[in-house]
């Protein structure tokens, strides 16, 4: 039996001495039964959003996002029980929850404090619709009636070390279903106008040529977040120019260029 508790997983993610603290002082507080309906919509994808607001609305003012994590930790009880009955390794847990606190210390070190604001996106690892398998992360995808397997590079990622069909293997044990889908990835990482500022021996622009582009969308503004985080709002002229992609990406938006991100698939 899985006596676990939310506070034991905070633990074992190793999240800051002041956060478990907060996990601590809501666990004694939230009525977990209570809203046990809406955090069971977070085991089903058409019912995510649904479950996300109402729970957002149970927490009311939550400015650090603590609240809300304390009730996903508790999620995350049951989905670790999951993993075991799967035979899922706890590696595989904790790489894949590493979401949490990955996500915590970069707000902390753009922002100056720990607060947890991408709630809305857990619902992925809670589900088990989502697993870090080596330097990536792969969301189990139905594009119109299509399975895919979407990779999602986390910031702390590999690129140079990291094998892209490692989840292959995991999903024919566990998954059999997704075992011969394509691989997938919609990133900023892929905007082939990389190539205009980085050279042919870059581990980004060798990622990217594993990858058939088939979509570009040079508006889309997320790569800002990643490249500069925490300065995203800068003008562009203020932005830093400390690392060479920095500086030629710069260069690059002063100029009038566009960077976006594009959508590919996997061809090795």
């Amino acid at each position: 039996m899985n006596n676990m508790t939310c506070v034991d997983i905070a633990r074992m993610l190793k999240l800051d001495d002041d956060v478990i603290s907060a996990v601590e002082k809501y666990s004694g507080e939230i009525d977990f039964s209570a809203i046990k309906p809406s955090a069971d919509k977070l085991l089903n994808p058409p019912q995510w959003q649904e479950g996300l607001q109402e729970l957002w609305d149970y927490c009311g003012d939550d400015p650090l996002g603590m609240k809300i994590l304390t009730i996903m930790l508790d999620c995350l009880v049951d989905t670790y029980g999951r993993y075991i009955q799967k035979g899922i390794s706890e590696e595989v847990f904790l790489d894949t929850m590493g979401f949490i606190p990955r996500f915590i210390s970069s707000h902390k070190a753009a922002h100056g404090v720990n607060a947890f604001v991408w709630s809305w996106w857990l619902p992925r690892e809670i589900s088990m619709n989502e697993f870090r398998i080596g330097e990536y992360e792969y969301e189990f995808w139905i594009d119109n009636g299509v399975k895919k397997l979407n990779l999602h590079i986390p910031s702390d990622a590999n690129l140079k070390t990291g094998e892209i069909p490692a989840i292959y293997p995991f999903v024919k044990e566990f998954y059999p279903e997704y075992a011969d889908c394509d691989i997938v990835c919609d990133s900023w990482l892929l905007s082939p106008e990389l190539k205009k500022l980085l050279p042919e021996d870059s581990n980004i622009i060798r990622f990217q040529n594993k990858f058939r582009i088939e979509r570009f969308d040079e508006e889309s503004p997320y790569y800002m977040g990643w490249v500069y985080p925490g300065k995203e709002s800068l003008p562009i002229a203020e932005l830093p120019e400390d690392t060479l992609l920095r500086k030629n990406l710069k260069a690059h938006l002063l100029s009038g260029g566009k960077i976006g991100s594009a959508y590919g698939v996997y061809v090795g």
